[in-house]
């Protein structure tokens, strides 16, 4: 009988932003997050965030289709601005995953990686590749937020 752990899926994306590692990692820890969180087409709300070890957070999104959704996790590290890591859990299956995004200077900028661990079907995998990735996704929109900041 397989592990269970060996039944979970991962997905790893990258970015790179013309931004200074400060200011990419900032920009997941305020309410601005809202701004550049939800796939193309949704809108966000955050409604709870506390950046720190133990900390949580919670968000509440309209997606295109008028679907309200909530999400909620802890912080498990916060290690600016070099690496984050938190659970994630969304009230539309209650499955928890656990997201690790690291921050690199490269090339007058940052190299920002997200992994994000414990998905259980390809299909919701394949879903939150195409969310953060995605045309008109994530981090499109975290790249428009970070170009309208002052430097």
């Amino acid at each position: 009988m397989a592990d269970v752990a060996e039944t979970m899926l991962s997905l790893e994306v990258s970015r790179h932003f013309a931004a200074s590692p400060e200011r990419v990692f900032d920009a997941w820890l305020s309410k601005d997050w809202g701004a550049w969180l939800p796939p193309r087409g949704a809108r966000c709300e955050i409604t709870r965030i506390e950046p720190h070890v133990g900390g949580g957070f919670h968000f509440k999104m309209t997606m295109p289709d008028g679907r309200a959704i909530e999400g909620w996790g802890v912080y498990r590290e916060v290690t600016r601005p070099t690496k984050l890591s938190m659970t994630w859990v969304g009230s539309y299956n209650h499955q928890e995953t656990v997201i690790t995004v690291t921050f690199r200077p490269e090339r007058g900028g940052t190299l920002m990686t997200l992994r994000q661990d414990g998905f259980t079907s390809d299909e919701l995998r394949q879903g939150y590749t195409n969310g953060w990735s995605g045309e008109g996704g994530s981090f499109d929109k975290l790249a428009a937020v970070l170009a309208q900041q002052p430097a």
